[in-house]
């Protein structure tokens, strides 16, 4: 059973690095182009800036998704290791369980509604006309990773797997 929870969860890191991956390369070739019709054409393209933009959004907000699936951000990890097992079991608790509160309510519950107010709103990027709801959409799915992988960590937690020993884990399954 864990096995199959450990590819499930490699799939999805996975898909959200792809995601990320192909987003970012679409950054990029548009500030390129950004900048090549500006100094080279003496023609700005007026939508380049503003895709940029939305792609920052997204890339930044499912980047830290990817970061936190993979255990990659922030932590203070020096000084939850002077503390007992006990100790560092109820802190990584802790940490996940105020993860999980922050995340449903500020990015998934907070997000889903500014994502309902805009759209219903009918607010238009300038330059594409895109609606901003999709914009912000971001928002909420980033939550939602999170605190999907929140839940995840707080299993391994309750079954006395470390972070270390699932990280090699799913490297093996990949």
């Amino acid at each position: 059973m864990w096995k199959h929870i450990l590819k499930l969860r490699a799939i999805l890191v996975r898909l959200l690095e792809m995601v990320v991956i192909i987003a970012m390369a679409f950054l990029v070739l548009d500030v390129l182009w950004g900048v090549f019709t500006r100094f080279l054409l003496r023609s700005p393209s007026r939508w380049t800036e503003e895709v940029a933009t939305i792609l920052l959004v997204w890339v930044s907000l499912l980047g830290a998704a990817v970061a936190f699936g993979r255990r990659e951000h922030l932590g203070m990890d020096y000084l939850v290791k002077q503390l007992s097992l006990d100790g560092q079991q109820l802190t990584e608790l802790a940490v996940q369980l105020i993860v999980i509160c922050f995340s449903a309510a500020a990015l998934v519950w907070g997000g889903f509604e500014l994502v309902s107010r805009t759209l219903a709103s009918g607010q238009l990027t300038p330059a594409l006309g895109l609606k901003m709801g999709y914009v912000y959409l971001a928002v909420p799915v980033s939550g939602a990773f999170i605190v999907l992988f929140s839940m995840e960590q707080i299993g391994e937690i309750f079954s006395g797997r470390s972070a270390d020993h699932v990280d090699s884990e799913s490297r093996e399954v990949n």
